[in-house]
């Protein structure tokens, strides 16, 4: 990654700092990028000050980046607007880091067809002081009151999450889309009180797969929800998203490995 940016030039960078260095450039090159204003309607819909609105407009119009109309309004340029709009993924990537922390590298950067900005808005779900299997208990709960649920997982999940999918496809509220791997259905078939769970949960309609080989994540989708986490996590925890571009590509991932799996049968996991 670092070799990539050996050759950036100088002045993109100077334009990038010269953007970032104040919000009221950012939020008034995007509002003229979304269509002419004169400058009291630009200040009216920023907030911004007659006189740094007057002295940005100007700069904007000196760098290229807006231009003045025949009615005396101002709108971006062509120029103006590929900025504006490479901005703002840029900003959202930024915000995307400090909200995941540590947990970014959770992320299966190979695969994911997404950008970071898509996660600005994620929660993570994390253990507590008092209480280490919170994330897990706010899983569960979005799972006993969900009606759709897929996953791609390589761990063997908590028993009340067990519980709750199993109940949920056994009360006919909740379908299920299910790829494990061959190492998580070996433990599965080691434990006879766990057999007779997902025997059940096979019998009720729930559609699961076995997937011969390594997974990048751990990821469920419940009724539109996003959860991901480490392949191994040392403890219990989520990112959490409810993006539309992340929930698309979750989807898209899972059915990808579940294109290449074999279907189970509760047979699989007789006693």
């Amino acid at each position: 990654m670092q070799g990539d940016l050996d050759g950036v030039p100088t002045d993109a960078l100077e334009d990038i700092a010269y953007l970032s260095r104040s919000r009221n450039r950012v939020v008034i090159l995007d509002a003229l990028a979304s269509g002419a204003r004169t400058r009291r309607e630009l200040g009216e819909s920023t907030g911004v000050a007659r006189t740094t609105l007057d002295r940005i407009v100007n700069e904007f119009e000196e760098r290229g980046w807006a231009e003045r109309t025949s009615d005396g309004a101002y709108v971006a340029t062509p120029v103006g607007e590929h900025v504006a709009a490479e901005f703002a993924p840029l900003v959202g990537a930024m915000q995307g880091v400090r909200t995941l922390g540590d947990t970014v590298a959770w992320l299966p950067t190979e695969e994911l067809s997404v950008g970071l900005h898509h996660f600005g808005d994620a929660t993570l779900r994390l253990p507590e002081p008092n209480n280490a299997v919170a994330p897990a208990e706010h899983v569960t709960g979005l799972l006993r009151e969900a009606t759709e649920f897929s996953c791609l997982v390589r761990v063997a999940p908590p028993l009340a999450f067990e519980e709750a999918m199993r109940d949920g496809v056994v009360d006919g509220r909740l379908t299920a889309e299910h790829v494990i791997t061959e190492g998580e259905f070996t433990y599965i078939r080691g434990r006879p009180d766990r057999l007779r769970r997902w025997r059940e949960y096979l019998e009720a309609g729930a559609n699961v797969y076995r997937y011969d080989g390594d997974i990048p994540c751990n990821l469920f989708v419940v009724d539109g929800v996003v959860l991901l986490s480490d392949r191994e996590p040392e403890s219990c925890a989520f990112i959490e998203s409810e993006s539309e571009a992340v929930r698309s590509w979750a989807r898209g991932t899972i059915e990808t490995y579940r294109a290449e799996a074999d279907p189970l049968t509760a047979e699989a996991f007789a006693d």
